[in-house]
């Protein structure tokens, strides 16, 4: 196993030239919300908003997997716990978006040009910039060290069987070292300690970005429902996103025999859970809304649903978040088939994004047109692209297998 690991660190996750073709997506993403600054201020800063939304949330979406796996002993998940873990890698990019939304909050929030007095205590630029840092810098600071404390023993284990270690990542996770088996007992006993504490802090830090850059942009709209709403929706985007890593990352050699079509099935069905989760959250939301017919209530969901050139497009969210997946799903074979289960993973990915586009722009955008074009298009793509860099950047410099996993066990052992 420890040989595995080694020709996964000798192996790229990507070539030179995927790398560097990424990287001038991403160069040109950030011009183009530079330009669409100077251009059409309102457009760009919307777009950066729905993709912090978006990209930011799937970054700790997979930390918040790792740490379900955990809580739950879930052993047929041990092989995909660090698959899950790498989306931290992006935490760099998220912090630096927060600055900038932070930084221009004067420039793209509604109430800001036309405050609410019944609201002032709360909706006011430096308690939204405090709120909004502190709870960022909490959350991160958790997943950090939930993390290192998952791969410290494994690091070690490496070390001890002879095989290179990424330096950086050998100074810190092999300082103090006890001995094995004294750190595979200390990890576990932490990870279960960490765990509980990080998706407390997941749930809590993400219904506050619910209420802050989303319910606060219609002053008079209010949900209470809407935290939770928000981030079982980023958790949904995070299996979406396992089960596309899960087939691609499973079918390198080095994991063969530990990544299988029973993984694949068991993520499949862990999306149509999520997905069945989401639409349930989304249907309780909207009935009590219907339901009690209040003028300050319905009219964010009418922006969004009703009238144009909303409507059509929160159509769409519902059908490819919802539909596709639920009804293929549904099916056996397409949770287990290494093109069905991305693909349908692909168009619910779409859908979350298109659904955090249509949560922020009717609140940001009053034109009759919707404000989909080339700005939207490459800020996206620009994200899109220094996520992959840094998620692969990070799995390729640490075991791609948490070795020193207890329960970690060959996919012909889960799944008699």
């Amino acid at each position: 196993m420890a040989a595995a690991d080694q020709a996964a660190l000798d192996r790229p996750l990507l070539t030179s030239r995927s790398r560097r073709f990424l990287l001038a997506v991403s160069l040109v993403g950030i011009a183009a919300f530079v330009g669409g600054v100077v251009i059409d201020a309102t457009r760009a800063w919307s777009v950066l908003l729905v993709n912090f939304l978006f990209w930011s949330g799937l970054g700790h979406a997979g930390v918040a997997l790792s740490a379900i796996f955990q809580v739950t002993s879930a052993r047929w998940a041990r092989p995909l716990k660090r698959v899950a873990e790498a989306t931290i890698g992006f935490l760099p990019v998220s912090a630096v978006m927060l600055l900038v939304l932070l930084a221009g909050v004067s420039v793209w929030v509604p109430w800001m040009h036309e405050p609410n007095p019944v609201r002032h205590a709360w909706l006011n630029a430096p308690f939204l910039i405090v709120r909004q840092t502190l709870g960022f810098l909490l959350l991160s600071a958790v997943s950090i060290a939930y993390v290192y404390t998952s791969l410290r023993p494994d690091v070690g284990q490496l070390r001890d069987a002879g095989q290179a270690v990424w330096p950086a990542l050998a100074r810190p996770c092999l300082g103090n070292w006890r001995g094995l088996d004294a750190e595979r007992r200390i990890s576990q006993q932490r990870q279960g300690r960490l765990s509980p504490a990080l998706l407390i802090t997941y749930a809590c830090v993400f219904s506050l970005q619910a209420f802050d850059f989303i319910m606060s942009l219609d002053p008079d709209w209010f949900s209470t429902l809407m935290g939770g709403y928000f981030f079982v929706g980023n958790l949904y985007i995070g299996v979406a996103f396992l089960a596309i890593a899960t087939v691609w990352i499973g079918s390198r050699p080095e994991l063969e025999g530990y990544i299988g079509r029973g993984q694949m099935y068991d993520v499949g069905r862990m999306l149509l859970g999520f997905c069945m989760l989401w639409a349930y959250l989304f249907w309780a939301q909207y009935l009590v809304i219907w339901y009690g017919d209040l003028p300050e209530e319905t009219a964010f969901v009418a922006d969004r649903t009703v009238d144009l050139p909303w409507a059509p497009l929160a159509w769409v969210v519902l059908v490819a978040a919802f539909v596709v997946p639920f009804v293929m799903l549904l099916s056996r074979e397409i949770k287990r088939h290494s093109l069905g289960l991305p693909a349908v993973a692909i168009i619910a990915l779409t859908g979350m994004w298109l659904e955090r586009f249509v949560l922020v722009g009717p609140s940001l955008w009053k034109d009759e047109h919707l404000p989909i074009g080339p700005v939207e298009v490459l800020v996206t793509a620009g994200i899109g692209a220094l996520f992959a860099i840094c998620y692969t950047a990070f799995l390729q410099r640490v075991p791609i297998l948490p070795i020193a996993d207890p329960l970690l066990a060959l996919a012909s052992e889960v799944h008699r």
